[in-house]
């Protein structure tokens, strides 16, 4: 009867490392990747990033989208970005279609200090080769931002505005490109 119990303690002991071992295999089984990774076209490695299209009224907004997106490429993918599109393999074109900036919340003076800004935008990525369009994507984000209550100062404080908006588009479109839809 001693025997038989030393034995059930020892087995005790390996319980929680077999445990341990098995959901780390059952994790790897799942499919996890890591995400900077691309999937969706794994035969390209250069990208030329146009610069984006304005079809609004705001001014520069298609530099500070193209700078975001450039910079979230380079950051979370593997991608090497070049400017020439005749020597990519890829070639990723947008076109912003709609900026607008509407009051949420009014201040003393009647004028708005929380603002909801709306960034429309289409992204196409084509092989270069073969022309195909591996992704052709329609985005529309909407941010609240507090913009100064001052008049004068409105505009300046628009472009930080843009500027996390943008952002924000990059790292959804990059994500995208590389999940593979």
């Amino acid at each position: 009867m001693q025997e038989s119990r030393k034995t059930g303690i020892r087995h005790l002991r390996w319980l929680p490392r077999t445990t341990v071992v098995l959901l780390l295999v059952a994790q790897l089984a799942c499919g996890y990747r890591v995400a900077s990774r691309n999937r969706m076209a794994p035969q390209m490695s250069t990208v030329a990033v146009l610069p984006f299209v304005n079809e609004t009224t705001t001014f520069e907004v298609e530099q500070i989208l193209t700078r975001s997106f450039i910079r979230a490429l380079i950051e979370r993918s593997d991608y090497r970005v070049i400017t020439d599109p005749s020597k990519a393999d890829g070639i990723f074109e947008g076109v912003i279609t709609g900026v607008s900036v509407s009051p949420v919340t009014f201040s003393q003076g009647s004028f708005g200090s929380t603002f909801l800004v709306t960034l429309n935008a289409r992204v196409e990525l084509r092989e270069q080769e073969t022309g195909e369009v591996l992704l052709s994507r329609s985005y529309l984000f909407r941010e609240q931002y507090v913009i100064n209550v001052d008049v004068r100062n409105f505009f300046s404080e628009l472009n930080p505005a843009l500027g996390r908006i943008a952002d924000d588009f990059a790292a959804s479109v990059v994500t995208t490109v590389l999940e593979g839809f």
